[in-house]
């Protein structure tokens, strides 16, 4: 089979609803081949609110039905015209807690799918809830006559916050290499089932149900297949916090690579690259070179900018020989990066591989527009992913927990119990609901 034309985006959503036709106009900035993606695949971090998150099912579908209009518009709008198949296909969809991942194929690539497992785990503070985590997709494709499968892993991952905690974020790596178990994703099931457990369901997937020939707990790094790390890996610039003054040194979009705000300047102070030049995490994986600038913390006069700067008005001329004028979205001009000031900037949002004895051939890595709904950045990978089964075996550099089940489930129910708090507390339907409910029992006597 041909190599498997893939497009990875990781994003943190800041906890809202995402501009669908702001996110679409420029969802495909980073792509770089002609033709559309085989595969697509989005990274998300902080999908929704955190009662929303937690409760997930109908709280969370909102959010994440905002995607999978921007992937059909994204599409329609860069190909129009084009003889090439636009519409893609809902493979799979999963969250543990705030953090989730969608995979979206073409029909053809989606009819070779013979099985596909689902995994997650939190590594946040408070029991291990899904604050913050790790949750991934592995599945399998053949080719006709092949009896052999390609394994490809991707993982969506939201780690530790705030300068200083750079060994935290190296622990929650391990965390996530200990308790990231993969299981089969049943086939019957096409969208969440059950609201207390909708971590577990996939939207969509065209798995036949077959068994993986492996058995046993199987995490990230077991069995040999393809594997991509990405998210909000919040490895900071700098092990403290800035000081006012310091926003006058922060990187701007200039040419010159010797002026002290360009961003060459600014890469040797990445906390991720010094930590894994140590050993100390993200063992095994790889990362294309960063020429793009920091994704984290855009202010938000920033994201006003975006969407303000990007409406352009343009005239068509039709048929009867109306002009009619029409609204369209630009990727907004980098005349200046509008930092928020109590936070270093950083290249949070990251994408990194496994170089498998088949290695990726890399196209493009890079940062979309800043969005007008969030203060990071989005980064995408273009890459082709040979679709050839993966032979070398690697030893991972922590051992799965025998006990990652029952943490985990204890973690679920913890978070049932904070997400129906924060929901009651944190909005307004659940303050109302409250409310109304409150008065009843009174009013009842009870």
């Amino acid at each position: 089979m041909a190599d498997l034309n893939t497009y990875i985006t990781t994003f943190n959503c800041g906890r809202k609803l995402i501009d669908v036709d702001y996110f679409a106009s420029n969802f495909f900035n980073g792509l770089k081949t002609d033709l559309p993606p085989d595969l697509i695949v989005l990274c998300l971090q902080e999908i929704a609110p955190l009662g929303y998150s937690f409760l997930g099912g109908s709280m969370l579908a909102p959010y994440l039905a905002r995607f999978n209009e921007a992937i059909a518009l994204a599409s329609e709008r860069k190909y129009r015209g084009e003889d090439v198949e636009k519409e893609y296909v809902s493979v799979v969809s999963r969250n543990v807690g705030m953090t989730g991942i969608l995979v979206f194929a073409k029909h053809h690539v989606a009819h070779r799918i013979r099985w596909v497992q689902t995994g997650g785990v939190g590594v946040g503070e408070w029991f291990q809830m899904g604050n913050k985590g790790a949750v991934g997709v592995r599945m399998a494709l053949h080719s006709d006559g092949n009896a052999e499968e390609a394994v490809f892993t991707f993982v969506s991952a939201h780690l530790a916050p705030f300068e200083g905690n750079w060994q935290r974020r190296n622990e929650d790596w391990q965390s996530i290499v200990e308790g990231l178990v993969f299981e089969e994703v049943g086939h019957s099931v096409k969208k969440p089932a059950d609201n207390s457990e909708p971590e577990r369901q996939p939207l969509l997937s065209p798995t036949d149900g077959t068994a993986n020939a492996n058995a046993g707990p199987h995490g990230i790094f077991s069995p040999p297949s393809q594997i991509f790390f990405a998210g909000d890996l919040n490895y900071r610039t700098s092990d403290s916090s800035p000081s006012p003054e310091d926003a006058a040194k922060w990187p701007q979009p200039i040419e010159s690579n010797t002026d002290p705000r360009h961003i060459s300047q600014f890469l040797p102070k990445d906390q991720l690259a010094r930590e894994r030049s140590k050993g100390h995490t993200l063992h095994l994986l790889s990362e294309a070179p960063i020429d793009f600038p920091p994704t984290y913390k855009y202010s938000s006069a920033a994201q006003k900018h975006a969407l303000a700067s990007s409406l352009t008005t343009a005239s068509h001329k039709m048929r009867d020989g109306r002009v009619v004028e029409t609204t369209e979205i630009r990727p907004p001009a980098e005349e200046v990066w509008l930092w928020a000031e109590h936070r270093t900037p950083s290249w949070c949002d990251r994408i990194l591989f496994f170089e498998a004895a088949a290695p990726t051939q890399i196209h493009a890595y890079t940062a979309l527009p800043v969005q007008p709904t969030s203060d990071h950045r989005p980064v995408v990978l273009s890459c082709s992913i040979p679709c050839k089964a993966v032979k070398t075996q690697v030893s991972p550099p922590f051992k799965i927990r025998d006990d990652w089940m029952q943490r985990r489930a204890a973690a679920r129910r913890y978070e049932l119990i904070v997400g129906v708090l924060a929901y009651l507390g944190w909005t307004w339907e659940g303050v109302i609901g409250g409310y109304l409910v409150l008065r009843a029992l009174l009013g009842s006597g009870l």
